[in-house]
């Protein structure tokens, strides 16, 4: 009587532990692209990050917003890219004003270093925007351009 128990015990943790299984499967299985990758259409809360470098070159300060294309492609919000690109290619006067044009938009300070560039000392800030959702991108499974001996380039 015992076996027989724990016979039927042991065939129901498996036939449950299957029925899981298959479930999960078919759950992710909706959500897959045609390449096998799992996809999801938003996120829907995260993080910008750009870079706000400051040196000095002949005397004068120079300051570089630096924000990577991709972040074009993670958004739709006109505003947010309309600034970004004025951000990008404003010329500011000091590390001072970027820092507080940059805190105007959202930007916030997440670290900072001070590095040795070749004309002295280079200030480098990570910046971090929060915003409320993004696309999520996968340049992995983009088609890259073949140089001339046909492998693909890294």
């Amino acid at each position: 009587m015992k076996k027989d128990m724990k016979t039927w015990t042991l065939t129901l943790v498996l036939m449950l532990g299957s029925a899981a299984l298959v479930a999960q499967d078919s759950r992710l299985s909706s959500k897959e692209d045609a390449q096998g990758g799992v996809y999801r259409t938003t996120i829907h809360s995260g993080e910008f990050y750009a870079k706000l470098t400051s040196f000095v070159l002949a005397n004068h300060e120079q300051v570089r917003f630096t924000a990577d294309d991709i972040m074009l492609r993670m958004t739709r919000d006109q505003d947010f890219l309309k600034a970004l690109q004025e951000l990008r290619d404003y010329r500011f006067e000091n590390l001072i004003q970027a820092l507080n044009v940059c805190a105007s938009h959202g930007w916030e300070v997440r670290s900072s270093t001070v590095i040795e560039g070749r004309s002295g000392p280079e200030q480098h800030f990570l910046l971090a925007r929060p915003v409320d959702s993004m696309m999520p991108v996968s340049p992995w499974l983009e088609a890259r351009p073949s140089d001339a001996k046909g492998s693909r380039q890294r």
